[in-house]
């Protein structure tokens, strides 16, 4: 019988009960998740999954070889109870309210700091380490991701951790990543934009009378227009373009541009989702429009800004007759 990270569990008979348990707190992570494991097994960054009472759940092998503790050693404990001596940068021990994991639980938003944790030779180790929950489909946060890296670390890719993101928030319908993928990358075009001038735009999209189209239709023609919807974005869009389901019928794209007349060319390209989408079913084709908003980075934008201006600007575009679609040039 394999734990989590594969290795024999048999081979330790002097610890009865061990397997079963091990099984039991691995089990649900393995089963649901099993895309973002195989991701996990293989990087060079060190992962683990944590219940919000920090059990582990599952530890991968760039963790073992970071902080020199086995996966069986720490799937089923509680790391607060492991000798991990985890501590701020000014070596304050981390301990209640002010554990990341408790934080990122808490606010429900990945929670990112520097830190130092003990590796089983009793070294310290700087860290970076960030806590990302896992929402059910309910909202509810019922496992965290952990992923951490050396600070010293020359090889660290940042596209890794953009790749935990996307694979640990894939929305199964749309095959689109979801909300919490969004707003890493906003953020990360954010901090470009401050940096290096270079523009970008946020588009808002939201299904007309999506509500209706169920109640009239069924929810599993509902379910085939929001998929039709995510695919036509990825159509319109370019190749360095992002989107997400953000929430229910509520669709964001971060558009890279070179200048920020661009988004006249976006419009163009996206007037033809906001015009017609449709899907057959039964026989019968179903169609319906959306509408659209897209705005251009401003100076003393934050993410939040940016978003709720884009998001203006659809409802602008619900009530335009024709072409609903609204920018920064309408206004």
């Amino acid at each position: 019988m394999n734990d989590i990270s594969g290795k024999n569990l048999e081979a330790h008979p002097t610890e009865p009960g061990r397997v079963d348990m091990l099984q039991g707190v691995a089990g649900g992570f393995v089963e649901g998740n099993r895309m973002l494991k195989t991701l996990m097994d293989a990087m060079p960054i060190g992962c683990y999954v944590l219940r919000p009472d920090h059990t582990v759940l599952y530890w991968n092998p760039a963790a073992e070889k970071l902080l020199g503790f086995s996966a069986e050693e720490m799937q089923g404990k509680r790391c607060v109870d492991m000798p991990l001596g985890c501590s701020f940068t000014n070596s304050t021990h981390i301990k209640g309210a002010h554990c990341p994991a408790i934080v990122a639980y808490a606010t429900g938003k990945a929670k990112t700091l520097e830190m130092f944790m003990r590796r089983k030779d009793g070294k310290d180790i700087l860290l970076r380490n960030t806590l990302v929950p896992l929402a059910d489909e309910n909202g509810e946060v019922k496992e965290l991701v952990s992923f951490f890296v050396p600070l010293t670390d020359a090889n660290y890719d940042q596209g890794l951790i953009k790749a935990i993101y996307e694979t640990a928030t894939r929305d199964p319908l749309t095959c689109l990543p979801g909300r919490k993928f969004m707003e890493v990358c906003l953020d990360e075009a954010m901090e470009i934009y401050r940096r290096t001038g270079q523009p970008f735009a946020v588009l808002f999209a939201d299904v007309n009378n999506f509500h209706d189209i169920n109640n009239t239709y069924g929810h599993a023609a509902g379910d085939d227009l929001l998929r039709a919807f995510g695919i036509a974005l990825r159509k319109y869009g370019r190749k360095a373009d992002k989107f997400c389901r953000w929430g229910g019928d509520e669709f964001v794209g971060l558009l890279h541009l070179r200048h920020p007349e661009d988004i006249d060319g976006a419009a163009k390209r996206f007037l033809k989702i906001a015009h017609n989408c449709e899907v057959t079913e039964d026989g019968k084709t179903i169609s319906c429009r959306a509408a659209i908003g897209i705005t251009v980075v401003r100076d003393d934008d934050t993410v939040k800004s940016i978003v709720s201006r884009a998001d203006h600007y659809m409802y602008l575009a619900k009530k335009r007759k024709e072409d609903q679609i609204v920018t920064d040039f309408d206004q």
